[in-house]
């Protein structure tokens, strides 16, 4: 307890196997936070700062020639070329997927799924109808099919009742068969 008001830190001071029977030293909280310190000054010491740093990225941009800033243009129309035509590529296959009668809750899973099966082989509408023939749960129309959750009012007979024709028979004390 006494070891910890004075901010020291315990290490073993035995000679064991496990410590390759030499003797540890202990370090108090202040050597440690000196020793650290020492070490970040030394790092920091070989950073530039950031101003350095933008003006080396300044300086470099100047000194590039015109064909490699035309290099560089042309690197990112090739990259901005590739995902649009990667865009392009997936809105065309939703559209597909969307023509083929596919549920519109699940066209984004479906166009996944079948782009999935596009290769040098199998083209979009080719996997399309094979996607189809094997899931169509995921195609046609979607069928909302209620069921009744409240209790029948015709009680068991063919014509429904109306509420009003039950309160009538209520109040007249007619048997409802």
């Amino acid at each position: 307890m006494e070891e910890n008001k004075e901010n020291k830190v315990e290490t073993p001071t035995t000679n064991t196997p496990e410590n390759g029977g030499k003797e540890q030293k202990t370090f108090t909280q202040e050597e440690l936070n000196a020793i650290i310190e020492t070490r970040l000054a030394k790092a920091k010491k070989d950073m530039p700062s950031k101003e350095e740093l933008q003006a080396y990225n300044e300086w470099k941009e100047t000194q590039k020639t015109e064909q490699e800033k035309i290099n560089d243009k042309i690197n990112q129309l090739q990259t901005n070329n590739v995902t649009l035509t990667n865009e392009n590529s997936q809105l065309k296959a939703q559209l597909e997927v969307l023509n083929s009668n596919a549920k519109k809750e699940f066209v984004r899973f479906v166009t996944s799924e079948v782009l999935a099966m596009v290769n040098d082989t199998t083209d979009l509408k080719t996997a399309i109808k094979s996607y189809k023939k094997d899931n169509p749960q995921y195609f046609g129309d979607t069928v909302i099919k209620k069921t009744q959750t409240s209790p029948s009012l015709n009680a068991g007979g063919d014509k429904p009742q109306t509420t009003n024709d039950i309160m009538n028979t209520i109040l007249r004390g007619t048997n409802q068969e």
